[in-house]
């Protein structure tokens, strides 16, 4: 008799321990979601940073190396478009992934590869901007987001637009 009561109350406890747990868990993925409620991730806070114990660890992410990242159109007239092509090489030992190539307007549109680059492979990210309403010196910033470190890469578009008349 003395048994069954040991294996039922050793039973007792695991189970109110084993629920005590999962209510920890069950609150700790509250929190989780609590905290990224009300709006969307971006891509670069998708992207995890490589954080280890010895700090940031960039040699296991890919790396992205462009040819210029200043690029001159040189002098247009208004209502023309250009197209540029920004060249770059993945550097790293990883496969790299673009998720997001955008300019800081809509008369800045990229194209960009969406398929993975391996290693010591290139491509290109085709640009082509829209002078129409837009006078006088411009330049135009081109964000890429990759699985770089960091994960934000910048590109510039210059030059200048004269008027029509």
């Amino acid at each position: 008799m003395s048994k069954i009561w040991l294996y039922f109350s050793l039973l007792l406890v695991l189970s109110i321990v084993g629920c005590h747990e999962n209510d920890e868990n069950e609150n700790s993925r509250k929190r989780v979601e609590e905290i990224r409620l009300g709006r969307e991730l971006t891509p670069s806070e998708i992207i995890r940073n490589p954080l280890g114990e010895q700090g940031l660890d960039t040699s296991k992410v890919a790396k992205i190396a462009f040819e210029k990242t200043i690029i001159s159109f040189g002098n247009i007239k208004e209502g023309e478009i250009v197209e540029k092509v920004y060249r770059f090489m993945n550097t790293g030992r990883y496969p790299l992934y673009i998720l997001d190539v955008y300019g800081t307007c809509g008369c800045t549109v990229p194209v960009w590869p969406e398929n993975m680059i391996e290693p010591g492979r290139g491509g290109l990210i085709k640009v082509k901007f829209n002078s129409e309403g837009k006078i006088n010196e411009q330049e135009k910033l081109i964000t890429v987001v990759a699985n770089t470190f960091p994960v934000e890469t910048l590109l510039y578009l210059e030059g200048i637009v004269t008027s029509k008349n």
